[in-house]
């Protein structure tokens, strides 16, 4: 994915109204911050409100709730209290998949603590989730068997979020996203 939106990917689970994973087109509001690290910075007089709440989380079972609780304090203050719950899933949903299989140490590395960094990001009425880790392996959704206990977190991101996707960072890592409006 090379920062330009795919055509045509839509899943089984796509016909059910969920989306499909997509690469963020240029033009976005908020590719820019995730892919070149920017700033989102306050609009001109009379433009919709930007803000941006960045923070780093170590892997360990208490990640995810550490998550959801800053970003449920933040969407308080941003007066966004609507997309709490939704917010909340999805990061669920993405720090979980950053820890159990983006963040692996590197073959040969000793000692290294796997961090995740979570961003959340408003422009208006709209709010992008996104986790980055430092794996370059790209996440695959797959139909979710619901006889075993993994393999829903893309699909539950995907039925929750307006769109979703992924943005390659150089020279390694990956910011994964999901849109709400």
């Amino acid at each position: 994915m090379t920062g330009q939106r795919t055509r045509g990917t839509r899943s089984r689970i796509g016909a059910w109204g969920c989306t499909a994973a997509s690469a963020a087109a240029p033009r976005e509001w908020w590719f820019g911050a995730l892919h070149d690290g920017a700033a989102v910075r306050e609009c001109p007089a009379g433009g919709p409100r930007q803000d941006s709440l960045c923070w780093t989380l170590e892997a360990g079972p208490g990640a995810a709730a550490g998550a959801r609780e800053v970003a449920s304090g933040a969407l308080r203050q941003w007066s966004m209290d609507g997309f709490a719950d939704d917010a909340e899933l999805i990061l669920s949903e993405l720090v979980t998949n950053a820890l159990r299989h983006a963040s692996r140490p590197a073959e040969g590395a000793v000692g290294r603590k796997d961090t995740i960094e979570v961003c959340i990001l408003r422009h208006g009425g709209e709010l992008i989730c996104a986790v980055r880790d430092g794996s370059d392996l790209l996440p695959a959704r797959r139909e979710p068997d619901f006889m075993l206990e993994t393999g829903r977190g893309l699909h539950l991101v995907a039925c929750f979020a307006t769109d979703w996707g992924v943005v390659p960072l150089r020279p390694a890592g990956k910011y994964v996203w999901a849109l709400l409006r």
